[in-house]
């Protein structure tokens, strides 16, 4: 397969070629300007010769004046109006210079002859005398002026072709300076290619280097170096999650595998089988909310989460996640209550919503030790509505409070008396909440608990009362 010429040659010699161009033409006209001021001036001394030489003879009544000129260029004659010889210097003697009939020439006049020597310039001037009517003749080789055009046309070529090899030389290195970022992009998209693929080292640096960030390259390379950035993070959180998948996937199919081969081992009483039934069926709970937070969180990564856009009650969808959720916390000995609760009208997925609030009130209930108190408040601060959680359990440290919304990431051990989780709900809870517009955020302490606080945007909301009460679930 032939390969067409690199856009770096392409630049290179159509930079070339322009300049080459424009200073040919303009060696051209400024060659012919000098060529013709150099043919003006060679005729304006021709004129100003025969003139100096006709007041001369002039002057002197016909006195034989030409014949002793000694002139280093110019010859010079005088003739009747048939063009015959009457005098001359000594260099146009046998020279055979042929003008014509001069009778009808009254004014000074130039033209170019042919003679044995070649092309000569000659200038014709009338003189009046008192007998006859006569002409000097002033001729001389116009090799000088042709020689003048030779040398112009060397020197001119020379300097053009220096021009064009230093212009060569510029366009070479400015054009490859102005291409190293597209190559070093070139490079980089390379090297991203097999990062991707997996075929390289994993410390590959991913940045362009920006020259200048205010022109187009600069700007372009700025703009890369945040896509590669993304692109980086976004392969790494994919490696990531899909090692945390397979790590969270792995538990359960094994304890499956394990109940499996123990029931198959040997003949099991009825009460064995029931046992590991239920096991097997907790394991199969445990995959079913994997693989469902998965699907959440790829069609929010994709920006395909569906939205039911509905009026809700926002507050009548956050008191059945209460209802919900309070036989679970009565059973570990925690009690519910509901803190500045008011009556909000908002736009939004009431199903979506309500696994958002579950996600929060589980998490906050597993958390906590018996006889502690959850409060669950809705309120309006700032035009927007907000949802608060806030629990008295082991809270959570610092160095895991920035992970916290991670996927697959835990801040407290699994116990052994609680079911598993897939380590999703609150990367989920955050997807949903960005859907919504909004976002969530917590605050936690040692010791002390944590507050988990969902802030929605205030585009179609309304707030009927605001009627705090106080209720224990």
């Amino acid at each position: 397969m032939m390969l067409g010429p690199t856009l770096r040659f392409r630049m290179i010699f159509l930079f070339c070629a322009v300049i080459g161009a424009f200073l040919a033409g303009t060696y051209c006209v400024v060659g012919a300007i000098l060529t013709k001021d150099v043919r003006a001036s060679f005729d304006n001394n021709l004129r100003d010769i025969a003139t100096l030489v006709a007041a001369q003879v002039d002057s002197r009544s016909g006195g034989r004046t030409i014949s002793g000129l000694r002139l280093a260029h110019q010859f010079i004659e005088r003739v009747d109006e048939h063009g015959n010889v009457l005098e001359q210097s000594a260099p146009l003697r046998n020279l055979n210079l042929s003008v014509g009939p001069l009778s009808s020439v009254r004014l000074p006049e130039l033209r170019t002859l042919q003679c044995k020597i070649g092309e000569v310039r000659v200038a014709i001037q009338p003189i009046t005398l008192k007998e006859l009517p006569e002409w000097v003749i002033v001729a001389e080789p116009i090799t000088h002026v042709d020689e003048f055009k030779a040398d112009l046309r060397e020197k001119a070529f020379g300097l053009w072709t220096i021009s064009l090899l230093l212009t060569t030389m510029i366009a070479a290195w400015y054009v490859g300076r102005s291409l190293a970022p597209i190559v070093s992009l070139n490079k980089h998209a390379a090297l991203l290619t097999q990062r991707i693929t997996g075929t390289h080292a994993e410390n590959l640096e991913m940045r362009l280097p920006v020259h200048n960030p205010n022109d187009e390259l600069g700007q372009l390379a700025t703009n890369f170096n945040a896509l590669f950035s993304r692109l980086d993070a976004v392969v790494c959180q994919l490696r990531q999650f899909v090692s945390d998948a397979a790590h969270e996937l792995r538990t359960p199919l094994s304890v499956l595998r394990g109940e499996a081969q123990f029931l198959l081992s040997q003949r099991r009483s009825v009460e064995e089988y029931q046992d590991t039934l239920k096991t097997i069926d907790g394991e199969l709970m445990v995959m079913v909310q994997i693989i469902e937070g998965l699907f959440t969180l790829s069609m929010a990564d994709a920006g395909q989460l569906k939205l039911m856009q509905e009026n809700l009650q926002l507050d009548e969808v956050l008191e059945e996640a209460c209802g919900i959720a309070t036989p679970l916390a009565r059973r570990k000995g925690i009690h519910l209550e509901r803190t500045d609760w008011v009556e909000i009208l908002l736009r939004g997925d009431q199903v979506l919503l309500r696994q958002v609030f579950l996600i929060l009130l589980e998490n906050a209930i597993k958390y906590s030790v018996s006889g502690t108190r959850i409060k669950v408040g809705i309120a309006m601060k700032n035009g927007c509505p907000e949802v608060s959680v806030q629990d008295e359990g082991s809270g959570i440290s610092p160095e895991h409070l920035p992970n916290i919304f991670r996927r697959f990431y835990r801040a407290a051990p699994q116990t052994g008396d609680e079911p598993r989780s897939g380590g999703l709900g609150l990367a989920i809870a955050e997807a949903i909440m960005h859907a919504h517009g909004g976002k969530v955020s917590c605050v936690s302490e040692l010791s002390k608990g944590s507050t988990f606080v969902l802030v929605f945007p205030e585009d179609r909301v309304q707030v009927f009362e605001d009627s705090p009460t106080l209720a224990e679930a």
